[in-house]
């Protein structure tokens, strides 16, 4: 009897053992590879057939507005609106763009047009540094009378923080994507981390656009300067015929065009109306008709007494 429970014992420990290996295989290759890409939150693998790469571990973005590790002064974009009242626009111009130069900026856009009686009228746009900002101002009060004058400063350091901490987590999926395909084996697996990997490249290469854009706005601020000529006492250069024939022949274009306009509106009227009158001529005609008849048979059968 003892040795029968011996003999089984033995049988089951010796079952378990092999249960045991069965269930634990191990392979040193993928083990190197599990312990260097460790499985991420994302759960699943980059190839659809094989587990052995895991997705990246996306490292996560930062909040509007959090510093965190990144040092990054404030940023500040800067505009003014300048409004002058000066004697001559075109030689004020030159002024404005020895400014402009003066301070280490440049001109973006000006343009000149004529007003009524030929008053000039400009409008020009410089970029100067931020730290010429102010004084740049300064100088160009000088050069006529003020007539209004605006400024503005829009902080866009949560937006410059939040995009350079994307730019970092993007940096390092990159990274870890390039090392995945280091170690691609076959063709389809080579094609799917590219797709990623140019994926990831597109949306950097979006960010440093973006931060260079605020990058320039931040460094350069924008001053629009408009000028204007005083106008002439009196409201003109006095009497001319020419001015009175041609302002003539407008208000009679002016006139005609309105009879024209009111006799187009006017015609579905008339037609309607002489529509009207025709029907109602035939209808009493018809019923003048019918009365007649009567009358004259009745002076037929009864002949007047004499």
């Amino acid at each position: 009897m003892i040795r029968r429970i011996v003999l089984i014992t033995s049988l089951l420990v010796l079952v378990l053992l092999c249960a045991g290996c069965l269930t634990t295989p191990w392979d040193g290759d993928t083990a190197t590879l599990d312990e260097q890409y460790a499985p991420s939150s994302a759960g699943s693998g980059i190839f659809s057939g094989n587990t052995r790469y895991p997705a990246p571990t996306v490292v996560p973005t930062y909040a509007p507005g959090y510093t965190g590790d990144l040092e990054i002064d404030q940023k500040i974009i800067r505009t003014a609106s300048v409004n002058l009242e000066v004697g001559n626009v075109t030689t004020t111009l030159d002024p404005l763009k020895g400014i402009a130069t003066a301070h280490g900026g440049y001109i973006g856009s000006m343009s000149v047009n004529t007003q009524y009686n030929n008053r000039l009228y400009a409008v020009l746009t410089m970029r100067v540094p931020a730290g010429e900002f102010d004084s740049t101002i300064g100088e160009i009060k000088t050069l006529g009378t003020l007539k209004s004058e605006s400024l503005s400063a829009d902080d866009v350091t949560e937006e410059y923080v939040d995009l350079q901490a994307r730019r970092t987590a993007l940096a390092s999926q990159l990274g870890q994507y390039n090392r995945i395909m280091e170690r691609a084996e076959n063709v389809s697996e080579i094609l799917e981390v590219q797709v990623q990997i140019e994926r990831v490249q597109v949306e950097l290469d979006r960010i440093d656009g973006r931060l260079k854009y605020l990058d320039n706005r931040v460094d350069y601020g924008t001053i629009t300067v408009t000028l204007e000529e005083p106008e002439p006492v009196g409201g003109g250069g006095g009497f001319s015929i020419v001015s009175v024939i041609n302002e003539s022949i407008a208000g009679f274009l002016a006139v005609t065009a309105g009879l024209i306009i009111l006799l187009i509106s006017i015609i579905p009227l008339i037609i309607l109306g002489i529509i009207a009158y025709v029907i109602y001529r035939w209808w009493k005609g018809r019923k003048g008709g019918k009365q007649k008849v009567p009358e004259e048979k009745k002076e037929k059968g009864n002949p007047p007494v004499q």
